[in-house]
């Protein structure tokens, strides 16, 4: 038996749950590969809560970190169906073009996503054993005792369906965990009265721009806290810098409190030994030879490190200073981030998650939940004790997918991997093959019946 309500139920051969850039990855490497019409004839229902497909990229304020060409690369691939080679000649493609090898704004990769999105939703339309579920929100996921999967969903109407699938795929996105980290032993952020304090995710909005280029204009001396010392926070970093109140803002005003130096990212071994830059054998990608392909900092959050790091060619940055944070006691450290005119934690994400339920109807903590990696190697959600869940997979920012040496990871990273190609290509490869397989078994059982 499935855990369903008869009544409102539809089968399907599997149902992604969101449709922003890590849904539509497994979809659009399908794409890619001359795969994606023969899946949505097997039975694909895509579940999505807002009224389009390709996420919601454009209510940030700052560019990408990947080049233009990475997001480009999917349209120009030999499997690319009929259906979608409209995309190439669309203009919101060729403006993204001109950024082919430079860093496009968000709200640009927005409405190409939004256009990409688009002609997915479209193909939808062509296959009647496929459903597009815009505006409708997924509840719950339920595993039955049969080996399938059932998502209980409530669209605009308010009524619940149910929708049953040999598989599932979870892709919410991430949510940032900041109030419950630890500034130090003993003390928790949520602790810090900070006057003025905001996520790196509300920070890098327009509107968290818009409210932190106030708060500078009014900071006086008082300094700007950035905790964090991967992207998001050179990120962060640079976007301050390009405020217009930030031209007052004295040398060292703004504070990157970090526990080790990022890694940086170079095209090519070159490249890194003529910015001075050390590395080892190990920060070289096998495939790519590129330098920290996985791990380093890319975009203008890189550009603005090398000007804090006095690098070759680029003016010195003396408005940002970097302190390690454990060479401040609990006691120091409260006083720096409730002293401050601004505090900006930037601690990454976590995968997003939902309520799941056993076949018995126990809901399961995942471990997601209590701070560590959401998925397997093979992308399956893990259960708090580490079990994988044999067909509910994850995707997307935070999920703590670790890429493999052969993916083009470089043999020192030992991070996860977040980022829209990994999602068009090697993270979605591994999660359409994943569900085939499932699909394999179904087709094999019920021939032996």
């Amino acid at each position: 038996m499935c855990w369903a309500e008869p009544q409102s139920r539809r089968e399907f051969s599997s149902i992604v749950v969101g449709g922003g850039p890590g849904g539509l990855g497994p979809l659009l490497w399908a794409a890619q590969h001359g795969l994606l019409e023969s899946w949505l004839e097997q039975g694909v229902a895509l579940v999505e809560r807002t009224g389009r497909l390709g996420g919601t990229l454009g209510c940030y304020g700052i560019n990408s970190d990947s080049l233009g060409g990475s997001y480009l690369e999917c349209l120009e691939a030999k499997g690319w169906p009929a259906a979608l080679q409209h995309l190439r000649r669309n203009p919101v493609t060729l403006e993204m073009r001109r950024y082919r090898t430079s860093y496009p704004p968000l709200p640009l990769v927005n409405q190409y996503m939004g256009c990409v999105g688009q002609a997915v939703a479209d193909m939808f339309g062509g296959h009647s054993s496929s459903a597009l579920h815009l505006h409708t929100t997924a509840q719950s996921v339920h595993l039955c005792d049969d080996g399938r999967v059932a998502v209980v969903v409530h669209g605009q109407d308010g009524r619940a369906k149910t929708l049953v699938a040999r598989s599932a795929v979870v892709a919410l996105g991430g949510r940032q965990h900041w109030r419950d980290e630890m500034a130090a032993p003993g003390l928790k952020f949520v602790d810090c009265a900070a006057r003025q304090l905001l996520s790196s995710n509300e920070f890098l909005t327009h509107d968290g721009l818009a409210r932190a280029d106030e708060i500078i204009r009014d900071a006086a001396g008082r300094s700007i806290v950035i905790v964090g010392g991967a992207h998001s926070a050179y990120a962060a970093a640079w976007a301050l810098l390009q405020l217009p109140a930030a031209r007052s803002l004295k040398d060292g005003q703004i504070v990157i409190l970090q526990r080790r130096p990022p890694r940086i990212f170079y095209p090519d071994r070159a490249a890194a030994v003529a910015d001075d830059y050390p590395f080892e054998e190990g920060d070289i990608c096998v495939r790519t030879q590129r330098v920290n392909r996985m791990g380093g900092i890319r975009g203008h959050g890189r550009d603005i490190w090398r000007q804090i790091a006095h690098k070759p060619n680029v003016p010195p940055e003396s408005r940002v200073a970097v302190r390690a944070i454990q060479d401040f006691s609990a006691a120091q450290l409260r006083t720096v981030l409730e002293e401050a005119a601004l505090v900006i934690p930037c601690l990454g994400y976590r995968s997003a998650t939902m309520p799941i339920f056993d076949s018995a109807g126990q809901r399961l903590t995942l471990k997601a939940d209590i701070n560590g990696d959401a998925v397997d190697g093979d992308c399956r959600l893990l259960t708090a004790d580490g079990r994988p869940l044999p067909n509910v997979f994850g995707i997307g920012l935070g999920s703590g997918f670790r890429p493999t040496q052969a993916m083009g990871c470089e043999p020192n990273f030992r991070g996860q991997a977040n980022s829209l190609w990994m999602y068009q290509n090697d993270i979605g490869a591994v999660i359409y093959r994943e569900i085939q397989v499932l699909a394999d078994e179904k087709l094999t059982a019920a021939v032996a019946a």
